[in-house]
């Protein structure tokens, strides 16, 4: 429940795109089915299935495709939403076949849900011209190569695309991915007991947060640290590894989502594989420390929310016992 969430799903993260796409044809209108393709280095490739439900690629026996020297981005089905701003966060379908084999070697229709695209050099420029002046609702599509998608690195590349394979990528836009109002600040305050939930505890272990009498805080509002009891290691840093007990509850649940203290059994992470709140939170807190984190939704699973103990936008409340930090 801890682990940070990926902010773009599997083909994002392995993808490290390097050439500038380029050129573009005349797109089809509507925003329900996409027929034959007239991209240039396309031809005899046929598009099929609504945007945001299906996508399949037929080819025809003679289609051959040759690798393109520069990427080129063509729009398959123009969108009939708003246009994409610098700075949105999209959610998209992406999908890559091999133009050699014909084979399907990603897609999240397959994989079974969309990802998120944040329209900046976080995606790499080939992904950024597909977004580039593209409105939501669109499927664009584009011919590129290994080396357009891995910046020159496709040795083992684990799409498994050879050098010489010419590579489509196509895009399903569906819709702006709202996010978490920024907090005002993206260091830990410290805090005092009053303003924060009392613990709960049975048997000499925490078992719940009390929230009674305490106000749920705004969403901008930065991490809140309140120290119960100081510890006298030395003091945490972003890069350690922590050996923690802990237990993580919302605003005035009936129950705590997660948390170790019940197992026996403590968590340890290096911190940065854990949602960014901590990391503020337990920055220069002496190992042996008992700290309580009030941590913001940007800080922790923001507007998706994480299953349904963590609704989107939900300020998580963490009791943290620091073990160890390495």
């Amino acid at each position: 429940m801890l682990r940070r969430t990926r902010p773009a799903l599997a083909l994002v993260a392995l993808l490290l795109p390097a050439l500038v796409a380029c050129g573009s044809s005349d797109p089809e209108s509507g925003t329900d089915e996409a027929a034959s393709t007239t991209a240039a280095g396309l031809e005899g490739i046929t598009f099929t299935g609504e945007v945001g439900e299906s996508l399949s690629l037929e080819w025809d026996e003679d289609a051959e495709l040759e690798k393109p020297e520069e990427s080129e981005v063509s729009t398959l089905v123009e969108g009939d939403g708003e246009e994409i701003e610098d700075g949105d966060v999209v959610m998209a379908y992406l999908y890559v076949a091999n133009g050699t084999t014909e084979a399907e070697v990603y897609s999240d229709y397959t994989n079974g849900a969309a990802q998120t695209l944040p329209n900046d050099e976080r995606v790499g420029e080939l992904l950024l011209e597909v977004l580039d002046g593209a409105t939501y609702g669109s499927r664009v599509v584009a011919l590129t190569s290994a080396d357009g998608l891995f910046d020159g690195q496709t040795a083992d590349n684990p799409l498994g695309l050879g050098d010489d394979d010419p590579v489509v990528l196509v895009a399903d836009l569906v819709e702006e991915q709202q996010v978490s109002p920024t907090p005002t600040s993206d260091e830990a305050e410290d805090t005092t007991a009053d303003s924060q939930p009392s613990l709960v505890v049975e048997g000499g272990d925490p078992v719940a947060l009390d929230f009674d009498g305490i106000d749920e805080p705004a969403l901008d509002t930065p991490v809140q640290r309140l120290v119960i009891e100081e510890g006298d290691g030395r003091e945490v840093k972003t890069s350690d590894t922590v050996t923690v007990d802990y237990l993580g509850s919302t605003y005035d649940a009936d129950a705590p989502f997660d948390g170790s203290f019940s197992r026996g059994e403590p968590l340890v992470s290096p911190l940065s594989g854990l949602i960014q709140g901590w990391a503020i939170g337990l920055e220069g807190v002496p190992v042996g420390s008992r700290v309580l984190l009030q941590i913001p939704p940007a800080f922790g699973y923001g507007s998706q929310g994480s299953g349904e103990s963590i609704p989107p936008n939900s300020t998580l409340w963490f009791l943290i016992d620091v073990i160890d930090a390495e």
